[in-house]
This record gives structure tokens, C-alpha cells and sequence, in this order.
């Protein structure tokens, strides 16, 4: 599978959180359970693409974890959104 798609879930929650859609705090359990399952998959997906693809899936991840990250101080609940930028972050790191 496309590392893009198995990781579909974790951006649509942190777009939603961004969009104030998902409350953060609910958005981090669901990562949560998330991470666990997706850091063994994404290593296999990593040998099947190529490294550009692998890249761009990562950048993406990093970027989403900055803007959760970054609205933190004006949204509130800063420990619930440093918590799903971390578990963005830990994914896009397991494909570079």
C-alpha cells in the first residue's frame, strides 16, 4: 500500500483538527491507537516506494504537525496538539 493511504486517516484527523472540526484532545487518543498500528506498516511501504515518494508523504506529515503545533497557542488545549504533532512527526520519521 501507498504510504500516502495508510496514513490518510492520521492527516484527515489533523486537517480536522485544524479546521476546528475535532476537538485535539480526541483527535490525540485516535492518533494514539493509530501510531501503534501504522509505525509496522509504513517501514514495509517504505521498501516499496521510492525514496521521493517516501519523502513527500513525510513533508506532508511534518508540515501538518507544525500547523497543529503552531495554532496551539491561539486554539488552546497546547498539550493535546504538541501530542498529535509529536505522532505526526514519529510517522513521517519512520519513512525518511
Amino acid at each position: 500500500m501507498h504510504p500516502a493511504d495508510r496514513v490518510r486517516f492520521a492527516t484527515e484527523t489533523a486537517r480536522a483538527v485544524l479546521d476546528e472540526r475535532l476537538e485535539p484532545s480526541e483527535a490525540a487518543a485516535a492518533l494514539a491507537l493509530q501510531v501503534e498500528q501504522l509505525v509496522p506498516q509504513l517501514r514495509s511501504d517504505r521498501d516499496t516506494v521510492t525514496r521521493s515518494e517516501a519523502e513527500t508523504v513525510a513533508t506532508t506529515l511534518r508540515l501538518l504537525a507544525e500547523q497543529v503545533n503552531d495554532r496551539s497557542a491561539e486554539h488552546g488545549d497546547p498539550d493535546a496538539r504538541a501530542a498529535i504533532a509529536e505522532m505526526l512527526g514519529r510517522l513521517g520519521q519512520v519513512l525518511r
